[in-house]
């Protein structure tokens, strides 16, 4: 086999190969070996027909098999001669295919970029001091208990107080006609807690249960229906029911019935640990995305546009998927300005990719098929209702590659930041409205 291989682009080659008349006549005769076994025909026995008769009735059968069989091999053959890893199907071009006589087909395909690597460890990154504090734990137990309230029927009067927890129906317009989102019943609103349109919520106060009222609010700029931004708008309440929270004492007892601790200051101590480990989690992945920029910025390779394409299409179709579904009056955003608009970001991912892929294979790092057995099980675990079918996809050999690669992925990750020059800084002096800082 002959295989001359031409640069198209630095992702894009062009493979002329040409199979010499030997290796096609031991195609078809083989095949038609394989047809003579099964075929039937009258007057002869299985395995005894004549290759004459055989081509007269299954002749353009076995070219076509052939013709396929001889492309995908050779191909295979001269792309793992070339040492080069394709990342698309190939475009074909295929000549004539004729017994006794060479055949010659081209293939163009998209390649991994040859990435020459520079330096990738002692990046420099700043990581800032963060040290969860009594505040945070203090708002932290605060939550806790807000989860943990009851919330108890108002009986002893019918007008709304602040902190009241209330059902409300209500109905918006704006300019007379109403807009998404601006009608509801049984509504809930917990009065003062700042989870609604401040105005609406400051508006309940004081209005009687079973009493409708009306309420102007100013709608704020960013709302999902532009064409009301910024507008006045007229809803009709009526509150449905009062209920008023009672939060349980924080006490020992608060620990042990909601924190799962002994004591107060163990579920302080516990509040703290949590919320310090999801400060560093966060800090981690910010450097780790921070460390794959600057290395991007110093490795320049061009990334395959079919890759580049699929990423695309999957963000494309993950963009619609949680489009909400408020929004269904807003004009929605075409196919080709959603590309347009997402193709930096897939470009970027898929640069990403190929370079962490390069620097695994540099520092040998791979993920083991024990290491992708354990993120299988946790998969399952966090799938609930849906673990069986999880199972049984990541039974298949190439979504358990595609884990394979993440977790490589996220290893060589792990070990850029380790690698990498991290300098502790403190955090920004904070300056309040009259100029100190604090």
């Amino acid at each position: 086999m002959k295989c001359e291989v031409d640069v198209l682009a630095p992702t894009q080659r062009r493979l002329r190969v040409e199979v010499p008349a030997e290796q096609v006549d031991q195609a078809f005769a083989r095949i038609y070996r394989e047809v003579g076994r099964w075929a039937k025909v009258r007057g002869f026995r299985s395995g005894k027909i004549p290759r004459s008769v055989l081509q007269g009735l299954y002749g353009a059968e076995v070219q076509t098999q052939a013709l396929t069989e001889l492309v995908e091999a050779s191909l295979a053959g001269a792309v793992r001669e070339r040492g080069l890893e394709p990342v698309s199907e190939p475009r074909l071009e295929v000549g004539d295919l004729k017994q006794e006589q060479p055949f010659s087909f081209t293939a163009v395909v998209d390649v991994k970029p040859d990435i020459e690597l520079g330096e990738y460890r002692d990046v420099p990154v700043e990581r800032v001091r963060a040290q969860v504090g009594d505040e945070e734990v203090d708002r932290a137990l605060s939550e806790l208990r807000e989860r943990s309230a009851q919330l108890e029927p108002v009986e002893d009067r019918v007008r709304v107080e602040e902190g009241d927890y209330v059902l409300v129906d209500f109905s918006g317009s704006v300019d007379g006609k109403p807009f998404p989102g601006s009608a509801a019943e049984g509504y809930p609103v917990d009065v003062g807690a700042g989870k609604a349109l401040p105005e609406f919520e400051r508006g309940l106060v004081g209005m009687e249960r079973d009493a409708p009222g009306t309420l102007v609010v100013n709608l704020p700029d960013r709302v999902r229906d532009q064409g009301v931004a910024g507008k006045q708008a007229e809803f009709e309440v009526t509150v449905r029911d009062i209920r008023r929270k009672l939060l349980p004492p924080l006490d020992d007892e608060f620990a042990r019935d909601y924190g799962e601790c002994d004591s107060l200051p163990e579920l302080r101590k516990k509040l703290r640990s949590d919320l310090q480990l999801q400060v560093d989690l966060f800090q981690d992945r910010q450097l780790k995305d921070r460390i794959v920029e600057r290395l991007l910025e110093k490795h320049d390779f061009e990334a395959p546009a079919s890759m580049v394409d699929r990423e695309l299409s999957y963000l494309v179709e993950g963009a619609r998927s949680r489009r909400d579904p408020s929004e269904a009056d807003a004009p929605e955003p075409t196919a080709d300005e959603l590309r347009e608009e997402l193709r930096p970001q897939a470009r970027s991912l898929v640069k990403s990719r190929l370079l962490l892929e390069k620097l695994a294979a540099a520092e040998g790092i791979t993920a083991s098929d024990e290491e992708v057995d354990r993120r299988v099980e946790a998969l399952v675990r966090a799938s609930g209702e849906r673990a069986a079918s999880v199972r049984e996809h990541y039974r298949e050999d190439w979504a358990r590659e595609a884990l394979r690669s993440q977790i490589a992925s996220q290893k060589t990750m792990d070990f850029l930041l380790l690698a990498a020059d991290v300098r502790m800084v403190d955090p920004p002096e904070k300056v309040d409205e009259g100029g100190k800082r604090g």
